[in-house]
């Protein structure tokens, strides 16, 4: 994972948690690292009454933007 202070391109924007998992294992594997924008009140049940709480922001390093866009293309 990489810390927020970085320069982070946005990838995914994505809100069904199944999908969600799918994206992380996908760029884990490709070992880019990611960091996930949003959705953190999700785990505490406050997704239901904030939609924009329900969409997670996957971001990457500049250089591993392609790449992952590409490996990521079939979840939208």
């Amino acid at each position: 994972m990489t810390t927020e202070s970085e320069s982070l391109v946005t990838v995914l924007i994505m809100g069904n948690e199944g999908t969600i998992a799918v994206a992380r294992s996908i760029l884990e594997g490709a070992e880019i690292p990611y960091f996930e924008k949003g959705g953190a009140s999700r785990s505490l049940g406050v997704g239901a009454f904030n939609v924009s709480a329900q969409f997670v922001e996957f971001q990457v390093r500049p250089e591993d933007a392609d790449a992952a866009r590409e490996l990521l293309s079939h979840l939208v």
